[in-house]
């Protein structure tokens, strides 16, 4: 009998979802609004996740009474008593037979490895390391908030470029076109001025972290201080993979590493030196990219929860359903 799974892949700006087939057919896919719980709150969180799997049974034609597992990875749902308050709310909206809240990481890490082991990295704004070995433990590294972390992420790269910035303007620092370029994007007539504006958060961290296309812009032109925040951005990230294979019982064995987010547009710049660090631990070291997107990710646990067997069969008729 064929089983209907809904996977989810839920961030802070949007989520994601995909209704699946036993067989590996995606019937729907479609795109609700945030459902991070932290951002939004619990009540809103259950409008949301409501609209988004009725939205997926009415494009499949089927309705919630039909589907059998809904499998949600969101950001902002690693306490157990978030996923909990989750989990209750998705039980009182009658959303599927069964379901599983987990993490957008869970989500990440299975769809870029379809449920199987391997290591992810995701670095957009921040950044943060996943592992997954062949027992099916978990491992993280990394991932703290800008305050406390987030190295190699976007919001790092920013972040490094405007000291870099300012320590041209005291004199303790090379001399770096970063001065420039931060004055000319913000109108300021010296680079001291915008520190009224990070501190007040006019400049928030998203926003910090929007100038990384440009420090590796000034990084291929030369710019010192650039290339030196490249290299230690692709060495923090480098740091977490090596952290984590170790974890998982890689040394001097090989490990697969996907990478996931934005800064990863950069990778042939930043490569060297992730790999340079991964290899004090790993013998081998493959950079690769995710198989599938997050919510099919979700959809294929939400399959091994119904004691689906993913086999190569379902991957190769999920790869046709996403290329149609």
């Amino acid at each position: 009998m064929t089983k209907l799974v809904i996977g989810l892949d839920g961030g802070g700006t949007k989520t994601l979802g995909v209704l699946v087939s036993s067989e590996g057919k995606i019937l729907a896919r479609e795109t609700g609004e945030s459902s991070n719980i932290q951002a939004i709150g619990a009540e809103k969180l259950g409008i949301v996740l409501r609209a988004l799997v009725e939205k997926l049974a009415a494009a499949a034609g089927v309705t919630l009474q039909d589907i059998d597992h809904l499998y949600a990875g969101l950001a902002g749902a690693g306490r157990p008593a978030d996923r909990e308050t989750i989990s209750k709310m998705v039980t009182e909206n009658g959303l599927a037979k069964n379901h599983t809240i987990d993490t957008d990481a869970a989500a990440a890490l299975a769809g870029a490895f379809a449920g199987g082991p391997g290591v992810i990295v995701i670095s957009g704004t921040g950044a943060i390391c996943f592992g997954k070995d062949a027992s099916g433990t978990l491992y993280r590294c990394g991932g703290w908030g800008y305050l406390l972390g987030d190295e190699g992420s976007g919001y790092y790269i920013g972040q490094q470029a405007l000291i870099a910035a300012l320590k041209d303007l005291d004199g303790r620092g090379p001399k770096t076109v970063l001065r420039e370029l931060y004055e000319n994007r913000y109108g300021l007539s010296s680079i001291d001025v915008i520190i009224s504006q990070i501190y007040s958060g006019k400049i928030d961290r998203t926003e910090i972290a929007s100038n990384a296309p440009f420090v590796f812009e000034a990084a291929e032109k030369g710019d010192i201080a650039a290339r030196q925040i490249v290299e230690s951005a692709g060495r923090e990230i480098g740091k977490q993979v090596a952290a984590t294979a170790k974890r998982m019982g890689c040394e001097q064995g090989e490990v697969e590493v996907a990478l996931i987010g934005s800064v990863f547009k950069q990778r042939d710049t930043l490569m060297p030196f992730m790999k340079d660090e991964a290899l004090k631990v790993a013998a081998q070291a493959r950079f690769i990219d995710p198989r599938f997107e997050p919510a099919i990710g979700s959809a294929i646990l939400g399959l091994l929860k119904e004691q689906i067997s993913i086999t190569d069969k379902l991957l190769a008729e999920l790869e046709k359903s996403l290329a149609s």
